[in-house]
Formats: structure tokens, C-alpha cells, sequence
């Protein structure tokens, strides 16, 4: 087991990644060359430079500070494996060096430290010194764009889908942002944003997207990690990022639905980082505490208090949510599907999967046009192997519910601190209670329907 001390270099005669060991402290240090010999960004960030400039977003000095911190994170949660270097078998000892322009960070170093052990599981240390090379284009501050006042993430699935329906219904313009580290991913989000250029082409609306390209970066006795834990982190960071490079546009949205976004454990095996917690309020809050101080801008999740189900309802267009549904992703297993199945997006019995299939059975009863690799329901509940465990899971915390309605008030606290206010508690253990229920009805619903066919 190893610890892991990486930092990032702007030292442009490096031209590949450096690594020493110290027996004594067991630890491994690496130096990360960010800028190739001809001074353009590596691992793909030059590309969404020169992406945001054709779109006059100009990043500043401390949009570069926030993207870098955000690349730093993604590559060593995603290049050290937990099952090597962790006491564990999760949590690994991570430390991190990064040169910023605004020394304010500094102020922020414990924030962060507590927001990634939150996000990640792992026991993360922060080191901020200071970056003398310039990286923004200070001649261009006056000529960012002026046109957004709001940015939001854009992943590809179904509720940044149904988010931008709706602000496109609205007449809202805004920065749709994205992150993808594989072409199947980034082939999604751009039949959605076809979609939506078709039907809201008057609308203004701009993709700011960061393709990753890690495959130069392999950290001594690393290998990689697939969880992604950090994807979150980067996310935002690059909606700052892009932010930071207009006039104006000062709100970043995170929509989810309130369900995933609380991610109660279902039971006892669903604890701690192996549950995602990329919009849980305790880290939204952490991250509202960092770029108020340092942006001006706020973070927030517009759909905090409502199930997926009702998300779909109550979309503003639902002609054009039922138009563009098979468009969309939500799977967490999409690499085991396609390898099983070849021609299917969804495996139809992870979390994601179950939550998304409750929420259209809701909200348009049989109408689904998305194809799952197993689609039969009374199979998934009789199944006693992997792919009927999160439908056993679901079963368990709804039975668990509906003996004890009361349970939901303390269940919205186990993932993570919450603001002690009554009326919001409340609002949050009804919305888990209403999503619980949501996925009983299309259970029950499905197993009465494939039982008289």
C-alpha cells in the first residue's frame, strides 16, 4: 500500500510524468506536466480552450485556478486503484499540489478537504502554492459573452435533459456544460443537444464541454479506478471555469432529482462513498461556501424537492421529453451492457436504471422508449443473483417504509449532515418517502401486468 503525494507542473521541459519514491513514509510523488513543449494544455483541456474562445468565454486567472484543482482530483481518484492502496480496500491517502493564481484558495483548503472525503471516501490533503505564469487572456475580459445568466450541468441523462427542456421553455438562455472521458458518452449528450437545437433553435443555449483524455497518465503502481467518484468535482469545476470567462453568468444549476440526489442507503451494504453523493445538500453547501467567497456565483439544485417522477410530469414539454427519452442515459452499468447485449443503453436492474423506469412509468404509464437489457420485472424479483439485488434493495426500503412512515425523518440523515431547519427536514423526508413509493407502483404495477400476460 501506498500513499500518493501528486502535483502539477507548469515546467514545459517535462515532457512526461515523474515519480520518486520514499520507502520510509511509503509514499509515491509524482509531478504532473499540465502544458506540453509548445506551451498548449495536455489531457484535453486545450481543446475546451479553444472551444469556449469561438463562443467568446475567456476563463480567468481563477477559472484556470478551479479547472486545474478539478483535473488534478479526477486524475488521482481515477489513476490510483483503492483495491491496492487502500487499508481497506477503499479509502486511499491522497495528497495534492496545485499552483493557483488567486492565493485565496488558501482560505479554503479545509472545505475542500472535507468536501472530497465526503464525495470520494478517501483522506485527501490540499497544498496550494503560488502560480506566477499567466494563463488567461486579460485583453479579452471585454469581450466575454453577456448573453447567460445561468449555467447548468449537462451530462447527457434524464434530468439535465428534462432542466433544459425546461429552460429552453422557459426562454432562459444558458450554458449547458458537460464532461465526457469516452466517445459513447459524448455521442449522447450531442443527439440530446440536437434535439434541442431542433425544437428550440430561437432559444440561446451553448455547450461548454471538457473531453478528458487521460490515456498518457499512468501513476507508478496506480492502475486505475473506474467508480468516478470525483466526476462531480470536475464537473462543477469546469462550469466555473466557463463562467469565470463570461459577463454575468453568475448561477450554476445541478438539476437531480431529489431521491438520488438524498441517496438514502436502500440497506446496510449501500453506505459511505459507495453511494454517490454529487449533489447531497452537505456538499453542495461546502462548494457554496468556496465559490461565494471566491466567484461570486451560487450553486444550487432547482429539483432538490421533487422525484424523478415528478420531474417528468411536470416537464414543461413533455412531447419533446417523450421525443428525446431514447436519446438519454442514466445507466450505471452501460459498459456490461453493451458487452452483454450490443445494442442496448440500459441494463434495466441497476439503481439508475430502476429510478428512471419508475419515473416514466409515472409520469407517461407504458410509454418508454428506452430498450433495457432486462426488462422483465417479476424475472429481476425473482432473481436471487446480482442483477435482482437493487430491486431486493428497493423492495426492502419500501417495506421498511411503509411499517414505519415515520422512519423517513431520521433515513434522510444517514448519507450526511443536513441544515436543521423543520420545515426543509420535512420537505426532504417527504420527497424520499414520495420516491420510494414512486418505484413501489411501477413494481407493483409491472408485476400485475406481466402476471396476466
Amino acid at each position: 500500500m501506498y500513499r500518493y503525494h501528486i502535483a502539477l507542473s507548469f515546467d514545459e521541459s517535462l515532457h512526461a510524468i515523474a515519480s520518486s519514491e520514499d520507502e520510509s513514509t511509503s509514499t509515491i510523488f509524482t509531478e504532473i506536466p499540465v502544458l506540453s513543449s509548445d506551451g498548449r494544455f495536455r489531457y484535453g483541456l486545450e481543446r475546451t480552450i479553444t472551444d469556449l474562445r469561438r463562443k467568446k468565454v475567456f476563463p480567468s486567472e481563477t477559472g484556470f485556478d478551479v479547472i486545474l484543482l478539478g483535473l488534478l482530483v479526477y486524475i488521482a481518484d481515477m489513476r490510483i486503484s483503492r483495491s491496492k492502496q487502500a487499508q481497506d480496500s477503499w479509502s486511499r491517502e491522497i495528497t495534492i499540489t496545485i499552483p493557483v493564481f488567486n492565493t485565496g484558495w488558501i482560505n479554503h483548503k479545509e472545505s475542500f478537504e472535507r468536501m472530497l472525503k465526503f464525495l470520494t471516501g478517501d483522506l485527501w490533503t490540499l497544498e496550494f502554492t503560488k502560480r506566477e505564469k499567466k494563463l488567461a487572456q486579460d485583453d479579452k475580459a471585454n469581450d466575454r459573452t453577456d448573453v447567460y445568466c445561468v449555467a447548468s450541468l449537462f451530462s447527457g441523462g434524464m434530468d439535465s435533459l428534462i432542466a433544459a427542456i425546461n429552460y429552453m421553455e422557459q426562454g432562459q438562455p444558458t450554458l449547458l456544460v458537460s464532461h465526457a472521458a469516452e466517445s459513447r458518452v459524448r455521442h449522447w449528450q450531442t443527439d440530446l443537444l440536437s434535439v434541442l437545437n431542433e425544437m428550440y433553435g430561437n432559444i440561446l443555449h451553448d455547450n461548454a464541454y471538457y473531453w478528458t483524455n487521460l490515456d498518457d497518465i499512468e501513476l507508478t503502481d496506480g492502475e486505475k479506478d473506474k467508480t468516478q467518484r470525483s466526476r462531480s468535482f470536475l464537473f462543477i469545476a469546469i462550469a466555473l471555469f466557463a463562467m469565470s470567462g463570461t459577463q454575468g453568468c453568475t448561477q450554476l444549476l445541478m438539476p437531480e432529482n431529489g431521491l438520488i440526489a438524498l441517496n438514502v442507503p436502500l440497506d446496510s451494504t449501500r453506505i459511505g462513498s459507495h453511494s454517490t453523493r454529487t449533489t447531497h445538500p452537505f456538499y453542495l453547501k461546502l462548494w457554496n461556501e468556496v465559490v461565494s467567497d471566491i466567484f461570486g456565483f451560487s450553486i444550487s439544485n432547482p429539483y432538490w424537492n421533487k422525484t424523478k417522477g415528478e420531474m417528468a410530469a411536470e416537464c414543461l414539454n413533455r412531447e419533446v421529453l417523450k421525443i428525446a427519452m431514447a436519446q438519454s442515459y442514466s445507466c450505471s452499468s452501460v459498459n456490461t451492457v453493451s458487452i452483454q447485449s450490443g445494442k442496448s443503453n440500459h441494463c434495466g436492474h441497476c439503481l439508475p436504471c430502476i429510478i428512471r423506469r419508475a419515473a416514466m412509468h409515472k409520469a407517461f404509464g407504458d410509454f418508454d422508449p428506452s430498450v433495457y437489457m432486462d426488462s422483465n420485472v417479476t424475472e429481476l424479483v425473482n432473481n436471487r443473483e446480482a442483477k435482482g439485488e437493487q430491486i431486493r434493495s428497493f423492495q426492502y426500503a419500501i417495506e421498511r417504509l411503509k411499517n414505519n412512515p415515520k422512519a423517513k425523518d431520521a433515513l434522510i440523515h444517514k448519507p450526511g449532515p443536513l441544515e436543521m431547519d423543520a420545515p426543509y427536514l420535512t420537505e426532504l423526508a417527504d420527497t424520499y418517502y414520495r420516491g420510494l413509493m414512486e418505484v413501489d407502483q411501477w413494481i407493483r404495477d409491472s408485476l400485475e401486468k406481466e402476471d396476466a400476460n
